[in-house]
């Protein structure tokens, strides 16, 4: 009895890569609220019941935020399927690109978009130049901005695959469906070369909200490659001589 956590804890590590629909987090985790999620849920919802804010030209976007807020996380279509979790919990990758896959597949990144539900902010990209509606879709495949590093990533496959006649898609770039003709090995790489320039992507989004400052996107590749060199030479450190 002790033990029975980490049992439960271990085993489902192991399991994850046969049954990978069964450590989705899509039910009942994500609908599951957390403490900081119910503490804001509480304050706005006293803002909004509030007589003078109800009155107040704030009333509605504090409305809106609640409305937000209020509704669980929901996993998009795309999530209910075994093939985006068994990307998503690929042993390739680090908790840091797994949460991020695990965002897009629930529709869970805050962009511009999202943010003009809440009435804050005009939804447009923030990428100079681009005027587009700034959804998920947009920020990792539509934008102008990604079409160089999904080129290069294009070239590696082929290479690393040995062949030409698999092109990458948009349900690949979002959720690692339809991958290449390969073995285990190979999707492995790409799984993780895919959700390292998904990484490189938004945190350079984020440098331009937050910190007014984005790269052009051949700096952003170097960034991507350089990062891939150092995560191969740290696993060839670690192999026995």
């Amino acid at each position: 009895m002790p033990f029975a956590y980490f049992v439960r804890h271990w085993g489902g590590l192991s399991l994850r890569g046969f049954f990978p629909s069964l450590f989705s987090n899509s039910v009942p985790h994500s609908g599951r609220p957390s403490g900081t999620y119910c503490l804001m849920r509480d304050t706005l919802r006293m803002m909004s019941t509030a007589g003078d804010v109800l009155q107040s030209s704030a009333g509605d976007l504090y409305q809106a935020i609640f409305d937000g807020l209020a509704g669980r996380v929901q996993p998009s279509h795309y999530a209910l399927g075994p093939e985006v979790w068994r990307v998503v919990h690929s042993r390739s990758l680090d908790h840091r690109r797994r949460d991020l896959l695990w965002r897009i597949a629930h529709d869970a990144i805050v962009t511009n978009l999202r943010r003009l539900r809440w009435r804050l902010g005009d939804g447009i990209c923030p990428r100079t130049g681009c005027t587009k509606w700034e959804s998920v879709p947009h920020v990792f495949w539509h934008c102008g901005f990604v079409a160089l590093l999904w080129e290069w990533f294009q070239g590696l496959a082929d290479r690393v695959t040995f062949r030409n006649t698999w092109a990458v898609s948009q349900d690949y770039a979002l959720y690692g469906l339809l991958p290449p003709p390969g073995n285990t090995g190979v999707r492995a790489i790409l799984t993780f070369v895919s959700a390292s320039i998904k990484l490189a992507i938004w945190r350079d989004r984020c440098n331009i909200v937050f910190r007014e400052g984005g790269r052009p996107a051949d700096v952003v590749l170097a960034s991507v490659r350089t990062e891939i060199k150092l995560r191969v030479e740290a696993d060839f450190a670690r192999l026995p001589l």
